[in-house]
């Protein structure tokens, strides 16, 4: 019963993963349809990632012993083709700046998984000893994972908005931690569990904080937008140059006009 049941959590684990792996895909859509990555973050990819690739080395035969982390084997391997794929599209709409961030970024992430498989394969000579070396590490990146939407946390509040923070990663993300613990307590595996409880929190969090700030646009623009006359017909949103007031101003000339010109008939 006990083993049936571990199975099972395992399964939801894995459907949760893959959820939460393939989550950016909304986030995506709008990338590639708008031409540009706006103001949204490349870390969180690349450290789930980071997260994919210590997984999937310490669920494969190398580290663990045999097949008894088959599943974990086999959701990451999925991750990592999304994480790889969510990526290279990042990197093909992001501005310069962001795109040397996200390089030096994914830089670092092939540096820290190469130095722990390295030392993994030529120091540690027994499963017990990998899978604690693997494990410890992916617990950090997990963390740091679910942990990494708070990136733009600072943003989030200073303009009252969440336009920029994805629910859905909040979401999978805190649906994800809560299965994947109970799996591994279940299988009595504290290191891998450990992460997961860091993880309810944080997802409910971030959940709390885009319930505050959800329904609050970000972009002033589109407020006077939404302010104007439908019959106006204006549809031109105020360059770098022209203040919002000003905006305003030229707004209520142009009705003041309207309302003055001598109707037909």
């Amino acid at each position: 019963m006990g083993n049936y049941l571990q199975f099972s959590v395992g399964i939801l684990g894995n459907a949760a993963s893959i959820l939460l792996y393939g989550a950016p895909i909304i986030t995506f859509r709008r990338v590639i349809k708008k031409g540009s990555t706006e103001d949204f973050s490349g870390f969180p990819y690349a450290i789930a990632l980071l997260n994919c690739l210590l997984y999937t080395w310490y669920g494969s035969p190398l580290t663990s012993n045999g097949l008894e982390n088959v599943l974990v084997l086999i959701v990451n391997v999925v991750g990592i083709i999304l994480e790889l794929l969510f990526v290279i599209i990042y990197l093909k709409f992001a501005p310069r700046q962001s795109k040397l961030a996200m390089g030096t970024i994914l830089l670092g992430v092939m540096m820290v998984f190469a130095s722990i498989a390295t030392v993994c394969q030529l120091a540690l000579h027994d499963h017990k000893t990998r899978k604690t070396l693997v494990g410890t590490s992916g617990m950090i990146v997990t963390v740091i994972m679910y942990a990494s939407p708070l990136s733009i946390i600072k943003l989030v509040i200073r303009t009252k908005s969440a336009e920029f923070m994805p629910i859905h990663l909040s979401l999978f993300a805190f649906i994800n931690s809560g299965l994947w613990m109970t799996y591994f307590l279940l299988q009595k595996d504290l290191i891998l569990a450990c992460p997961n409880i860091v993880g309810l929190p944080l997802g409910i969090s971030q959940i709390v904080l885009y319930c505050m700030y959800r329904k609050r646009p970000i972009h002033e623009e589109q407020k006077v937008l939404d302010r104007l006359d439908p019959e106006i017909g204006l549809k031109e949103i105020p360059s770098s140059d022209e203040t919002i007031s000003n905006y305003q101003d030229n707004v209520e000339m142009r009705t003041k006009v309207r309302e003055d010109k001598p109707r037909s008939g």
